[in-house]
């Protein structure tokens, strides 16, 4: 790398998508990290509980949209090379070099870079503003001042996004409308001497099994059937079995893997509530289905 007699000289390095630019004059030096023109590779990942859109960016790390079922939106912007504390950063909109007849540059969101595995993270609100500037072919720059005094911008560049977007946005659309929270442990109730499923019953164990289809962290689907005490032992065993055997069976018809299933009873014993009560009888005729992740 030389340096000319005039200091106002721009050097420009470009090594690997990382354009360093340094400026003779007062100012910070100015490091670019970019994908090579014509050389982005936006990707996009997703199920029925989470979509990603993500891009590369070379010699720094990784910028991502994501979304999960029922949850917003976020942005991370991943650094490889964490820094150790918090550098404010500004994300900035702006026409590429290559578009200059498009409006201004737009200020999107005032942040930090954060130290940890996230670095710098956007919300609801600037996430949405990021993929709109994006799809209408603006520029995402990041720009800090680094912990060594380097000026700092980090770009996301429009091309080929518009694609892999339209596939983002196919994902959300069948994300489903519920979460892990929701179905990750349910307890569904009997009447006295019954082991029928109401309809009730019956839509949430659909729940179960779209989710169970969809996470393949769900590792086990245990099944435990109770009873109140209010029969004798082997009768209250043999009709928690049953009540655990119907959850067991409607889910099998569903879909769920039979691997998956782990179903045992206890008959009477763990009693959730008192049994000298009709509320206490009716809570612990019960069977709980947890959903257990690797």
């Amino acid at each position: 790398m030389a340096f000319g007699h005039n200091k106002r000289k721009i050097t420009k390095n470009v090594l690997a998508g990382c354009v360093l630019l340094i400026n003779t004059s007062m100012a910070a030096p100015h490091v670019n990290y970019a994908s090579p023109m014509g050389e982005e590779k936006w990707r996009m990942s997703g199920n029925p509980i989470r979509c990603g859109l993500s891009l590369a960016i070379p010699n720094y790390g990784i910028g991502y949209f994501e979304q999960y079922a029922t949850q917003s939106p976020h942005f991370i912007l991943r650094k490889w090379d964490q820094v150790l504390r918090d550098l404010p950063a500004q994300v900035i909109a702006k026409p590429p070099v290559w578009k200059p007849l498009l409006p201004r540059t737009y200020v999107v969101a005032k942040t930090f870079v954060k130290p940890g595995e996230y670095g710098l993270y956007l919300g609801r609100e600037p996430t949405l503003k990021l993929l709109t500037f994006l799809s209408q072919g603006y520029q995402a720059n990041f720009n800090y001042l680094s912990e060594q005094g380097f000026s700092i911008t980090v770009a996301l560049s429009p091309i080929k996004f518009q694609k892999v977007y339209a596939q983002y946005q196919k994902c959300i659309g069948n994300l489903l409308p519920f979460n892990y929270d929701d179905v990750k442990e349910t307890v569904f109730h009997f009447g006295v001497d019954s082991r029928f499923l109401t309809d009730e019953d019956k839509s949430q164990l659909r729940r179960i099994a779209q989710y169970v289809a969809a996470d393949g962290q769900i590792e086990v689907v245990r099944v435990v059937g109770y009873a109140d005490d209010s029969g004798r032992k082997g009768y209250n065993n043999a009709i928690s079995q049953y009540r655990a055997e119907a959850i067991e069976n409607y889910l099998l018809r569903l879909g769920v893997p039979k691997y998956k299933l782990s179903v045992t009873w206890y008959g009477a014993l763990k009693p959730v509530a008192r049994n000298d009560t009709d509320d206490g009888r009716a809570a612990n005729r019960r069977v709980v289905v947890d959903l257990i992740r690797k």
